[in-house]
């Protein structure tokens, strides 16, 4: 019967203890909290996490590791946690836990509160005394630090996409300038093949119409009805640059019909 009460205990306790089931503490102090562990457990990681059930905490710190506000110690038998700069928001359930390799993980809780505590704050303004001290002070440093990181970080952002869009703009710029060139110059070509074919169409004077013929057209006397000689050699134009070829005298029946009536 004493062996299974001791086997039953050994089964029944659990390997991670909390000190305390609950804890509270004020805005922009520290909370510290002490989770037990068997020894046998030193070399197993060892874990901070938020949430009112286990299986679905989230972590918020492993061993060795810690974060601006989260500082985790362990002794070999006692994993030490200290939150720091503590707000209203803090407030809620929390756990430490021991990661196994082939069974569940062992997890104690504690649930946290965290007041404003204005009344002790008063006071002590009323008879000079600094509650929060330089802890306080440091809280108020680090969160002017992290608004100042998340500005910087908004700023570089609002950078790249101004330039992003500044290397956008130029480049459609000189896209739409290129592409309006190119339309001028097709238009150029255009109306130089226009003019082109308007000059190739217009039609070459006759040479009797140059020569005066009566018997083509109307037009000044031909020399031969004058009875002026003609000479055998070519006639050359120097306006119209026409290479026109002389007549024979004109003789016999043809002089005469060529000659002006009453003449």
């Amino acid at each position: 019967m004493g062996l299974f009460i001791l086997l039953s205990l050994t089964v029944v306790s659990d390997a991670m203890v909390m000190d305390e089931k609950v804890k509270e503490s004020f805005v922009l102090d520290t909370a510290s909290a002490i989770c037990h562990y068997d020894a046998h457990y030193k070399d197993h990681r060892k874990y901070w996490c938020r949430g009112y059930f286990r299986d679905y905490c989230n972590i918020l710190a492993f061993t060795p590791n810690s974060t601006d506000r989260v500082v985790l110690q362990d002794t070999g038998n006692q994993l030490i946690i200290t939150v720091s700069c503590l707000t209203k928001e803090d407030t809620g359930w929390y756990w430490c836990g021991i990661q196994r390799d082939f069974a569940r993980d062992d997890m104690d809780f504690t649930e946290l509160v965290v007041t404003d505590n204005r009344r002790a704050l008063a006071k002590n303004f009323w008879s000079g005394k600094d509650l929060s001290g330089s802890k306080n002070r440091s809280c108020r440093a680090s969160k002017v630090v992290h608004k100042a990181d998340h500005s910087r970080t908004s700023i570089l952002i609002v950078c790249i996409l101004i330039t992003g869009l500044g290397i956008i703009s130029i480049i459609s710029h000189l896209f739409n300038r290129r592409r309006s060139q190119r339309n001028r110059r097709g238009k150029g070509l255009a109306r130089s093949q226009k003019s082109n074919q308007a000059s190739s169409a217009v039609p070459t004077p006759l040479v009797s119409s140059l020569l005066g013929s009566s018997v083509l057209g109307p037009g000044p006397t031909a020399p031969w009805s004058l009875g002026l000689p003609i000479s055998t050699q070519r006639t050359f134009i120097p306006k119209r640059g026409v290479d026109l070829p002389t007549f024979p005298r004109a003789r016999g029946r043809q002089a005469q019909i060529l000659k002006a009536p009453g003449g």
